[in-house]
């Protein structure tokens, strides 16, 4: 009899086929995401899950899957699974980094250049047919990333590769790290002058206690006016309500590719304003990256399995645990 496993994800036919040669899979195939009593009812008696950011796996959920033996997310960040709940059922949590680095830094950069220079602004602008003369001096002026000075929050691989991406634009760079970390050519500052001395704040810092809303209320309110919020990272990152006080004012920009509510809500304040360029959650978005991040998930849940250790464990404690 084969082990059990759940898909709690929509993926191609060809993998859930290569998938069922080894096990019997419980695949989710809906266009929303799987709910919660879905869930918990699928793990009924499966060793694996692989599942993506869309599915969160709570502790009561790990705590009623009483065979699991091995959680597998398609996503480096793992703030949507119960980790303590995970790591005191001994059960290793896959993720996967690394490979998706170079994308999102790119996606990053994307948005910086989109928010200054009001991209989507004027895309909409010439599809609403507002365009009825010819050049003018002062239509859509926005800034240059080439004279601004740019704020990294979180200096890890990401935050690195967006720094050697923007020194080709001849801008200052400055940023925080929750430990102290050298990066060529960007000056370390406390997290406050971060916010209150750049013209672009891009976050590329984990989710965790320490960090959520660490663009705050009060941060927010440091930056200058007319400067520019990046978030590629988690939408928690960002007090939502604090940033939607500052895009009402004019004060401020973003460039936002993650939220508090994924996908957003009809209706969210941020749909009806045009100085924040919205994206919905495409950091990793190419097709080598993904494909990339569903290999080793993939690996990740086949060694699991196989009571195997994972190549990319986001709990490896679990394999130190006394008997």
């Amino acid at each position: 009899m084969k082990p059990k496993c759940v898909v709690a994800l929509a993926l191609p036919d060809d993998i859930i086929e290569r998938l069922a040669t080894r096990y019997e899979v419980a695949a989710w195939n809906g266009s929303d995401a799987m709910s919660q009593q879905r869930l918990s009812d699928a793990l009924a008696g499966a060793e694996g899950l692989l599942c993506a950011l869309s599915t969160p796996v709570s502790a009561t959920i790990i705590d009623q899957a009483t065979e699991l033996k091995v959680i597998s997310t398609i996503s480096v960040g793992v703030d949507h699974i119960a980790m303590p709940a995970a790591t005191r059922r001994g059960i290793p949590v896959g993720h996967t980094p690394g490979v998706l680095v170079d994308s999102t830094a790119d996606l990053a950069v994307a948005l910086m250049l989109a928010s200054t220079r009001r991209i989507a602004e004027a895309d909409q602008w010439v599809r609403e047919s507002q365009w009825n003369q010819g050049w003018q001096s002062d239509l859509l002026l926005g800034t240059d990333i080439s004279q601004a000075t740019v704020g990294l929050v979180g200096l890890g691989p990401i935050g690195e590769a967006v720094a050697r991406r923007l020194r080709g634009f001849g801008c200052k760079l400055v940023g925080w790290n929750r430990t102290p970390r050298v990066i060529e050519d960007v000056e370390p500052m406390a997290l406050d002058q971060v916010f209150e001395q750049a013209d672009v704040v891009s976050l590329h810092t984990a989710l965790t206690e320490e960090t959520r809303h660490i663009a705050s209320r009060g941060r927010l309110a440091l930056m200058r006016t007319g400067a520019t919020l990046i978030n590629t990272g988690r939408g928690l990152l960002v007090d939502e309500h604090a940033l939607i006080d500052e895009l009402g004012s004019g004060r401020l920009r973003a460039g936002l590719d993650v939220f508090r509510e994924e996908p957003l809500p009809p209706h969210h304040p941020f749909l009806a304003m045009r100085n924040v360029v919205l994206l919905p959650h495409v950091g990793s978005a190419t097709l080598s990256t993904r494909s990339a991040m569903l290999q080793r998930a993939l690996e990740n849940l086949n060694a699991g399995m196989s009571d195997l250790p994972l190549a990319w464990c986001a709990n490896p404690e679990v394999y130190h645990r006394e008997p």
